[in-house]
């Protein structure tokens, strides 16, 4: 029997180039990295005190998905095509609205 996938939706907002998770959306898509950082599919780092970046761990140098200013909540990047590759493999269905 097959199981459907879990649709999960993420707001993104755009700004001067850059694209970023809707604040209200973040707290989403951090419990779907630590998910990934459980399951070996991602590393979690941390930098200084105030900065925590999640990369992919699929390959030797990796890929940043996300890194945000802890005590902001301030997204200083964004890999949304990252994430929802990284959600395909958690066999969760990522979409992404404006």
């Amino acid at each position: 029997m097959n199981k459907e996938k879990p649709n999960v939706n993420i707001s993104l907002l755009h700004n001067a180039g850059k694209t970023y998770v809707h604040p209200d959306d973040l707290p989403v898509v951090l419990n779907l990295l630590h998910s990934a950082s459980d399951a070996g599919l991602a590393m979690k780092i941390e930098y200084f005190d105030d900065i925590l970046a999640f990369r992919t761990a699929t390959s030797i140098v990796g890929e940043t998905i996300l890194s945000i200013n802890k005590s902001t909540n301030e997204t200083l990047f964004f890999g949304p095509y990252a994430l929802k590759n990284l959600a395909n493999s958690l066999n969760i269905q990522l979409f992404y609205r404006r």
